[in-house]
């Protein structure tokens, strides 16, 4: 006989399983191309901030969340990982898939959006070759405005390969904490889930963002590590945790308004003094409660929106190709934007229609780097799409060797 249901709101199967046995979750996936996405267009908005206070509070409404978010999620694909690999292969997988990438950026990619930088930022008058001679003199004698380390926007690749190694190395010496950080998540709930995890970000905020900032340096960068590497442990933690998962959807309404709240506050202060809330914060720490509030109420909104209504879909054509494409997309644009910009400048255009050509331009470009990385194997190791090396201990263990994975699937 058919079991009728009479609850309110539709069946718990009508949601995505936390934790599918391939270790894909459509609404992750979904989250992870838009997120990445959201960020090519963010680094777009950023060439036409300066000036334009509506542009500066259109950045606001993703820039305290979306690496937050990034980070958890690369996490959990790192939990998906973790049940097939042993620790040498944890680590050698994401080496060997992260790794290439970010060499390849930093010798070809990173120069190319630093040199344009300099040239449209400080009227730099060399030729390419002239500044390829001091980037990579030793020490090194570029200096310009707002340079970031030498992997440039891979920053988060890097950090993300970091996280990875530590996890890897905690795992082979004591995995049994994976399940008890389970247990102690799965009963965080309701306003407890929501609060807890804001007060601590509030009081690192407030203590340690004053002294060190975010220099997206690895060795010195201790608020933006302490921040990045929690949301990944936490993603970690929260894959298999079907009790989190549940919370978050139905915490995801309280949450919206809770980033709204938090994106109105601060983007409101940041407009009265006429400039970026970062810009006066240094002066005000307690307007960082205010970009708390958005970031952790838009991670839980996000991740309860995303279980509630993307759980189906990844294996249709288009989310495919997203999913597949977009780490390389995210390689590539910033000095295919950087360029665009470049030669696109001198046309003194509208604003509006010369940051759409650069958006189509980015897109294209990206588009065909993608193709060429999924046509030639060099390419593909370069840009992410094949990872690199045919080593054994890379493979599964249930393909290398015999013997338990770092975290037996439940």
């Amino acid at each position: 006989m058919q079991t009728r249901y009479h609850g309110v709101g539709p069946p718990m199967s009508a949601y995505p399983a936390p934790s599918p046995p391939t270790g894909r979750r459509a609404d992750l996936d979904w989250l992870r191309v838009g997120l990445f996405a959201g960020l090519i267009f963010y680094h777009e908005g950023l060439l036409y901030e300066p000036g334009r206070s509506l542009v500066s509070l259109a950045l606001l409404a993703t820039h305290p969340w979306r690496m937050s978010l990034l980070f958890l999620i690369s996490g959990a694909a790192t939990r998906f990982m973790a049940e097939r690999h042993s620790a040498a292969g944890l680590t050698a997988e994401r080496s060997l898939r992260l790794l290439p990438p970010l060499v390849f950026a930093v010798l070809l990619l990173i120069p190319i959006q630093l040199y344009f930088a300099m040239v449209d930022g400080l009227g730099y008058a060399g030729g390419y070759l002239d500044f390829l001679g001091s980037y990579f003199a030793a020490p090194h004698k570029v200096a310009a405005p707002g340079q970031q380390p030498v992997y440039g926007h891979l920053w988060f690749v890097f950090y993300l390969w970091a996280y990875t190694v530590v996890l890897a190395a905690a795992l082979a010496l004591k995995p049994g904490w994976v399940r008890a950080g389970e247990r102690a998540l799965g009963r965080l709930g309701g306003m407890a889930l929501l609060l807890g995890p804001y007060v601590a970000l509030c009081l690192l905020r407030t203590i340690a963002y004053p002294r060190f900032g975010m220099t997206l340096s690895f060795v010195d960068d201790w608020y933006n590590h302490t921040v990045s590497s929690a949301m990944f442990l936490l993603g970690f933690l929260a894959a298999r945790c079907a009790p989190f998962w549940e919370q978050v959807r139905r915490l995801r309404w309280p949450a919206l308004v809770m980033a709204l709240a938090g994106f109105g506050l601060y983007g409101a202060v940041g407009l009265y003094f006429g400039a970026p809330g970062e810009a006066i914060e240094s002066g005000r720490p307690s307007l960082g409660l205010f970009y708390e509030m958005e970031r952790w109420g838009a991670v839980i909104a996000v991740l309860g929106f995303g279980y509630r209504y993307l759980g189906q879909g990844n294996g249709a054509p288009l989310p495919r190709y997203l999913n597949a494409a977009i780490f390389t997309y995210y390689i590539i644009h910033e000095p295919a934007m950087m360029a665009a910009w470049h030669w696109l400048k001198p046309l003194r255009l509208d604003p509006a229609l010369e940051a759409g050509l650069v958006a189509v331009a980015t897109l294209t470009v990206c588009a065909l780097a993608y193709e060429a990385a999924r046509r030639v194997a060099w390419i593909g190791v370069a840009l992410g799409q094949r990872r690199f090396g045919p080593w054994s201990f890379a493979k599964p263990r249930s393909e290398a060797q015999p013997g338990p994975a770092l975290i037996p699937a439940e």
